[in-house]
């Protein structure tokens, strides 16, 4: 994803002006968040633009009205007293009403981008998830989604009412003389290159940065995050991670230090240029002044017109050099947003139950990785059967699970539902058949309710099915225990929370499948928490909810897996051996092997437990 000066080229001049390429988008990305406050952002706008010469040309004649006062009497001055006043209270009052909508457009623009964020991600799939591309992409789109488009939104208004102020002021000035009008308008263009150069280099420099911002942001989170504390400060690495952390800060900033002295150098240079030409036109008002040309009211608009035809005119190369630098940015949002999103062919067909699973000569390959992680594994379960996945780690069994359920579709072979190809069916429709407890499963820092609920979000609060789900993992007395029941807060994070012990957490998680009222309950490392008792009654509670359903678990812990309807053993991706318990240790194969040897283990630890017992008896 890195840039080098070299690549500069991608955000030269031409590119720059075809990334505007995105205006009818963002247009319609303002209009869509709310229209009625847009068009009177932008009527606020354009009568913000005009009110500064409309006080200038009512100031001019309060004070030439000082002058006529003198044969006509006070009343004259008090008029144009009078405009003045109260058109700067109407200008004064269109500020405020521009600052009111602004912030509340600011809140919706900021939620609508990052609810557009959150649901392009979610259409994702792990491939693109797992891709540190596409991770970039959306950590720059999360970046700028709270700012960057109100930016643009802000600038084009500005631009709006910075070209209406500008036409209004030079046009004072063409009235008087002609080529000071010109002078002020073309001097700022000269420093058009210059800055779009520090622009482009700051935007190369941003670009380049997003992987290390992720691994900064990283190293903050493993300090913050409670999960982790207990190993950061046991093995005391809190000065290590911190140091990192200044390490890529101090990167960060002298970076930032070099194209700030680029922007100060070039920016004393071409104040310079515009002091000089400023006090230039100045002369020439005041020599106009002198020679009784123009009245002493008239000097003033005009010394105030060159001020503000030189300020717009800066504002405005300034604005639109601004947004240049924000499209880019932008362009990388519509970047994320406009990923590519891998959707399986789909026939018509309608899921009402499944009924029967078949992997036939599936294999798979992980992205970038020349290793089969599944190689031609075939085999078939159906309704009311138990299925137990053994393997050493890294043989595929997880792997198993994530084709399965679809996580990844690019797979070899096929695999049939119910007689049909799993990728005749709609993904999502597949899905609320299944119920799955990942190995690494979501500790949600959310109510119990909630943490349960969310295996089946449509009965979240029906509070008798939770309670049910509740009891089906063998947490009821749990629950009863805590201070709020279902909607007691789980977790540290937010206050009044109460902590879990890892099983306990992983008992809920178990809850949360069980919750689902699937036809195929997954249960991958189930147990990985629990003690030895725990376990057995968790698998106990598997096999009375399988009944007619299908069950599929993965277990490191054979002695929990011998009563399974069949059982896979996978190695290297393949299959090794599949049968019933009794089958594979009458074949002495792999399986009675692994076994025997993790049953000496147990058995060896229940001696030395006797011998503690006793050692500690005779204390």
């Amino acid at each position: 994803m890195a840039m080098n000066e070299e690549d500069l080229r991608i955000i030269s001049m031409d590119n720059i002006i075809k990334s505007f390429r995105y205006w009818p988008r963002i247009i319609r990305l303002l209009w869509n968040t709310d229209w009625k406050k847009l068009i009177a952002i932008m009527s606020l706008n354009l009568l913000q633009g005009i009110s500064p010469v409309i006080i200038l040309i009512l100031t001019k004649d309060l004070i030439n009205s000082i002058t006529y006062s003198w044969t006509k009497g006070f009343n004259v001055i008090l008029r144009a007293f009078i405009l003045l006043a109260v058109f700067t209270i109407i200008s004064q009052l269109i500020g405020l009403a521009l600052s009111y909508i602004e912030s509340l457009f600011k809140v919706l623009l900021t939620n609508r981008i990052n609810r557009l964020i959150m649901e392009k991600s979610v259409s994702l799939s792990l491939k693109d998830f797992e891709n540190s591309d596409v991770q970039d992409a959306l950590k720059l789109a999360q970046n700028e989604a709270g700012h960057r488009p109100y930016q643009i939104m802000q600038q084009m208004m500005s631009l709006i009412s910075g070209i209406v102020t500008l036409i209004s002021a030079a046009s004072m000035l063409i009235i008087f003389r002609w080529w000071m009008a010109f002078i002020l308008l073309i001097i700022p263009f000269t420093s058009f290159y210059s800055f779009l150069r520090i622009g482009q280099l700051d935007f190369l420099i941003q670009y380049n940065r997003i992987p290390k911002m992720r691994k900064a942001w990283y190293y903050s989170f493993l300090m913050t995050n409670d999960k982790n504390f207990k190993e950061v400060k046991l093995y005391q690495l809190g000065k290590y991670l911190v140091k990192c952390y200044n390490n890529l800060f101090r990167g960060f900033y002298k970076e930032d230090r070099s194209i700030a002295k680029k922007r100060l150098k070039a920016g004393i240079v071409f104040q310079l240029i515009n002091m000089v030409v400023n006090v230039t036109m100045m002369l020439v008002v005041i020599r106009a002044a002198f020679v009784r040309e123009i009245e002493i009211g008239t000097v003033v608009a005009f010394t105030q017109a060159i001020t503000m035809t030189q300020s717009n005119s800066q504002s405005l190369i300034s604005g639109i050099l601004s947004l240049c630098q924000h499209n880019l940015f932008l362009k990388q949002l519509f970047i994320f947003l406009d990923l590519k999103v891998n959707k399986c062919h789909k026939v018509n067909r309608d899921i009402t139950r499944i009924e029967t699973i078949e992997f036939k000569n599936v294999s798979f390959k992980y992205p970038d990785n020349s290793k089969y992680a599944l190689h031609n594994v075939s085999f078939k379960i159906k309704s009311g059967e138990t299925m137990a996945i053994v393997g050493r780690n890294g043989s595929g069994k997880t792997t198993l699970m994530k084709l399965l359920t679809q996580l990844y579709d690019d797979f070899e072979g096929d695999i049939f539902i119910n007689g049909v190809s799993i990728r005749s069916f709609d993904q999502e429709d597949l899905r609320n058949h299944m119920a799955v407890v990942f190995q690494d499963f979501v500790q949600y820092e959310l109510s119990m309710r909630l943490n349960i609920g969310f295996g089946n979000v449509n009965r979240i609060y029906h509070s008798d099915e939770l309670l049910d789900a509740v009891r089906s993992a063998g947490i009821d007395s749990l629950v009863e225990e805590l201070p709020k029941g279902l909607d007691t807060q789980i977790g540290r994070l937010f206050e009044h929370g109460c902590q879990l012990s890892g099983g306990q957490w992983q008992r809920v998680a178990i809850a949360r499948a069980f919750m689902r009222k699937a036809d195929v309950y997954i249960l991958d490392e189930p147990s990985s928490m629990l003690d030895p008792e725990s376990e057995l009654q968790v698998f106990e509670k598997f096999r009375e909810l399988i009944n007619k359903n299908i069950g599929i678990f993965i277990s490191h812990r054979y002695t929990s897996i011998k009563y399974a309807d069949h059982i896979l053993l996978l190695d290297e991706g393949k299959v090794i051996e599949h049968g019933k318990h009794n089958e594979l240790m009458k074949n002495n194969g792999m399986y009675s092997y692994l076994y025997n040897m993790q049953l000496a283990a147990y058995s060896s630890n229940d001696k030395e437990d006797e011998v503690y017992g006793m050692v500690s008896g005779n204390r």
